[in-house]
């Protein structure tokens, strides 16, 4: 388990602290209150989950799809992509060019379920299956079907500060699934801290929405401080694997520590029918 400093010790200028309008939450526990899909799980003291992820032959057009629909997002960018590239040197393509990294992510953050490389109700199926409750990957706020392909070069500052999903209320009442696709591991994998989901609201200090963390602007609110210890773990899901995990569970500071291997992963949210 990596250990993360409780986030009221760091100074300013140092790495990955938050910096903006301070806000402290009510002594409520935002994951009761919204009845969260995770509390009724086996998994529900820790938040998340690892399962399989689709059937094999499925995820095999998944897979190929995926690669498809990266390369030629790539393209759609503005790289020349070399015959016989793989997406795992991502990194090496884009090179220093951080403009042209952005990009691409403003093209991957938000893809339409049209774009799926395949049904997206298989996912929405096995994703019901495991909660025992029918779930759709549709916001009920504006009715979007979307999912992101996360990209994160190595030794970049590419990852999210550490957030609740769910301090965004939007997402208040969904359950979030992380699918690796390439790079992801021991290394680079999504950290979350276990537990957090059942923190009470004022035991953290967070920022307002537009965290800045690394002279990076976030659209998330970003965690300035804890009363409880940010213990920091990477459940790292294998191939055909997929993390389930409640947007309450404080998460991110994902760094990629792979010497030479960009990490993607599927990200995705989905709420109750």
């Amino acid at each position: 388990m990596a250990t993360y400093q409780c986030l009221k010790e760091m100074t300013t200028g140092d790495r990955d602290r938050v910096i903006g309008t301070p806000l402290m939450g009510d002594d409520v526990v935002l994951a009761k209150v919204d009845n969260d899909l995770t509390l009724n799980q086996p998994w529900s003291d820790v938040g998340f989950a690892i399962s399989p992820f689709l059937k094999p032959d499925d995820y095999r057009q998944f897979y190929q799809g995926f690669e498809l629909l990266f390369n030629n997002t790539l393209l759609d960018a503005g790289l020349e992509v070399p015959s016989g590239f793989t997406p795992k040197y991502y990194h090496q393509l884009v090179a220093d060019n951080y403009e042209q990294h952005l990009k691409v992510i403003g093209k991957t953050k938000l893809f339409d379920a049209v774009d799926f490389p395949i049904d997206m109700s298989m996912v929405e199926k096995r994703v019901s299956e495991l909660l025992k409750v029918e779930v759709k990957s549709i916001k009920p706020m504006n009715k979007e079907r979307v999912f992101h392909l996360r990209v994160i070069r190595p030794g970049s500052a590419d990852y999210n500060p550490l957030h609740r999903d769910a301090w965004q209320d939007e997402n208040r009442g969904a359950i979030n699934i992380y699918v690796p696709l390439i790079g992801s591991n021991q290394n680079s994998s999504l950290q979350l801290c276990p537990g957090s989901h059942l923190w009470p609201e004022s035991a953290t200090v967070r920022s307002k929405e537009g965290a800045l963390m690394n002279e990076v602007k976030f659209n998330v609110p970003g965690l300035i401080s804890s009363d409880q210890p940010i213990e920091l773990i990477r459940p790292n899901p294998g191939e055909n694997e997929m993390l389930i995990f409640s947007p309450y569970t404080i998460h991110g500071l994902s760094a990629n520590h792979n010497l030479n291997e960009t990490r993607i992963s599927l990200e995705m949210r989905f709420w109750r029918i």
